[in-house]
């Protein structure tokens, strides 16, 4: 019986501190995008064009994240069923790098929308702090590349 209640401590103590931490994650990013937003010192009508932006990029990546699910799930499909083609394995593989390309192409779309926003000084700033960043966004891609291989 006490080994029953410690365990139920246990996981509500696990369950409680995932989210914590992920409440901690999101005040963190939400405190770098103010920091961000202060270095660049926008203006009102720049916050709201990039709101906007932002909002319609949400939107567009919902749909192509979940056409990224949907191929990775017929590749999963593919494999499962076994007894597959070369033909019919690189054509599922080629269909998720394709969905992977779309998400990259449009979050690149949506960086230059914004880009575009700004005065010169201020791209002057978002080519210093994107510069400073730039190496720990390619670490996270080649992490993520890395977590897919192994799936």
């Amino acid at each position: 019986m006490k080994f029953r209640i410690i365990a139920v401590i246990v996981v509500c103590i696990i369950i409680s501190s995932q989210n914590i931490f992920a409440q901690e994650m999101l005040q963190k990013k939400q405190q770098f995008r103010d920091q961000i937003h202060k270095q660049l010192n926008l203006t009102d009508d720049q916050q709201t064009k990039i709101d906007e932006l932002k909002l319609a990029h949400k939107k567009e990546m919902i749909d192509l994240k979940a056409n990224l699910d949907k191929k990775e799930l017929a590749l999963a499909e593919l494999k499962n069923k076994g007894n597959y083609s070369r033909e019919d394995f690189l054509n599922k593989i080629n269909d998720v790098i394709t969905a992977r390309n779309k998400i990259a192409i449009s979050f690149a779309n949506h960086q230059m929308d914004v880009y575009e926003q700004l005065d010169e000084n201020q791209k002057k700033e978002w080519n210093k702090i994107s510069g400073e960043f730039g190496e720990h966004r390619e670490k996270r891609v080649n992490r993520m590349m890395k977590n897919f291989d192994d799936k």
